[in-house]
């Protein structure tokens, strides 16, 4: 999971305060886990993850998809 995360900026949004969508952002939050692809411009880069591609929210089944996420 370090390897994956590694050079990996996270912003956490507590869906419970901010809803199921950041107002005039355009990011929709459907399912929890997700993750957001953000361009050094700080837009949308139009890559998304959840946790639908690696099952059970264990690291051993998180640490490859979320590698090849973050380090394509």
């Amino acid at each position: 999971m370090l390897a994956a995360f590694d050079g990996v900026y996270l912003i956490s949004v507590d869906v419970d305060e901010w809803g199921w969508g950041i107002s005039g952002t355009g990011y929709e939050v459907p399912v929890i886990p997700i993750f957001f692809g953000v361009g050094e411009d700080g837009e949308a880069n139009g890559r998304v993850i959840d946790g639908g591609a690696w099952g059970a929210n264990i690291p051993e089944n998180m640490a490859p998809p979320l590698g090849e996420f973050f380090h394509p």
